[in-house]
């Protein structure tokens, strides 16, 4: 079979959409108190533990799934720099100004839900909503707004900050896929061992950073890895979900289990495969609501938790099950508009910020084409996306 023209995978956007999804998921399910305690490795009432200790977990595996948003940025930031001349002068003040604007708002809607509705830390609440209940600082403030330190207001902002020191890094990334793209299932293999081996050594640096290595390694062999026939594409599925949930169903105690974050990333490795190179796969994945959930995938991302944290606080502690029931649908109208007002508006000033100190003379003539198209009334609201958006 042969593989289809480079060019933007979309079905990663569905990808992603589906991880944040899951994400929202995760962290709806965590104001129950049962599931919290799952999460915390606390003891699960029996009625319940189908849902925490088997492979079922996928559907709320909000860790996992961030494991997979950092393949997925390693992939798609990699891929274009493979493909063609960078201009890393355009690149960096652009890339840190779509991180940053949306990071900046999602702050300021953190800390208004965080004002309006006070975290009480009642014991009644799950561990994991009590664990909101921290206190307001400048310091705890600045931490959020610059990603150096963020706080527990918007606690998915942490993997933030290594997104953002991954793409400072970027160079180094392409370079070491580059020179190593003959043999990129090794620098797949061992940058996944690496991450590993950063859990013992708490060198979080480690731990996280290879993780986008093993996304950039993937891009390197990208065009050698050939399409996948149906039978073996539902055998991978079967096995990168097992692979992706071995923590929770698999025995620590049991041989082997040192290397969980191992399988996780590789079974993330798999997923990203098939989502772009499995027919069946990219069929669902280009699907409306996987396409959708993948356009606001970001914003979801940066809005949801300070969203599930305050319902929770305004819920019952008898009824804990209205929590979830509220914030997923709450929680995805947020992030529409988010998307629309402060995503969308970012993404354009970043394509702005990129164009204006790019050294390509093409982008010059772009530049007064779309003067003149705008000057004339004849420019359209058309944008056509790159494989670096996140």
């Amino acid at each position: 079979m042969r593989d289809r023209p480079a060019g933007r995978i979309g079905s990663l956007d569905g990808l992603r959409g589906v991880a944040a999804a899951v994400v929202l998921i995760h962290h709806s399910l965590l104001t129950i108190p049962s599931f919290a305690n799952g999460n915390l490795h606390l003891p699960v009432p029996e009625s319940r533990s189908w849902l925490v200790y088997t492979p079922l977990h996928v559907f709320w595996a909000g860790g996992e799934a961030v494991f997979v948003f950092f393949v997925l940025s390693g992939f798609v930031l990699t891929l274009p720099a493979l493909r063609r001349t960078q201009d890393w002068i355009a690149y960096f003040p652009a890339r840190l100004v779509r991180l940053y604007v949306p990071v900046v708002a999602s702050v300021l809607v953190a800390l208004v839900l965080f004002l309006v509705v006070p975290r009480t830390g009642d014991p009644g609440e799950s561990a994991w909503v009590a664990r909101h209940a921290d206190t307001l600082s400048l310091h705890g403030l600045v931490g959020d707004l610059t990603l150096l330190s963020p706080t527990r207001m918007n606690s998915p902002l942490w993997s933030l900050t290594w997104e953002v020191a991954f793409s400072l890094l970027l160079p180094l990334f392409v370079s070491i896929a580059a020179l190593t793209r003959r043999h990129w299932w090794i620098t797949a293999l061992v940058a996944a061992l690496l991450s590993t081996a950063g859990h013992p050594l708490r060198l979080q640096w480690l731990t996280y950073l290879s993780m986008f290595l093993v996304g950039s390694a993937v891009a390197a062999g990208w065009e050698r890895i050939r399409q996948v026939r149906r039978l073996v594409g539902w055998v991978l599925l079967v096995a990168s979900v097992l692979g992706l949930t071995c923590g929770w169903w698999y025995p620590r105690e049991a041989p082997g289990a040192v290397f969980g974050s191992t399988v996780i990333l590789l079974s993330a490795v798999v997923l990203v495969v098939l989502a772009g190179k499995w027919l069946p796969a990219e069929r669902v994945l280009l699907g409306s609501v996987p396409r959708t959930l993948g356009r606001i995938s970001f914003s979801l991302y940066l809005v949801h938790e300070p969203i599930a944290v305050s319902i929770a606080e305004l819920v019952p502690d008898a009824h804990p099950w209205i929590a979830p029931l509220l914030t997923v649908p709450l929680a995805l109208v947020a992030a529409v508009f988010f998307a629309r007002f402060v995503e969308l508006p970012a993404h354009r000033l970043a394509k702005q910020v990129s164009r204006r100190l790019s050294g390509d003379p093409s982008a010059a003539r772009g530049r007064r084409a779309a003067g003149v198209a705008e000057a004339t009334g004849t420019s359209g609201g058309h944008r056509t996306p790159t494989p670096t958006d996140p």
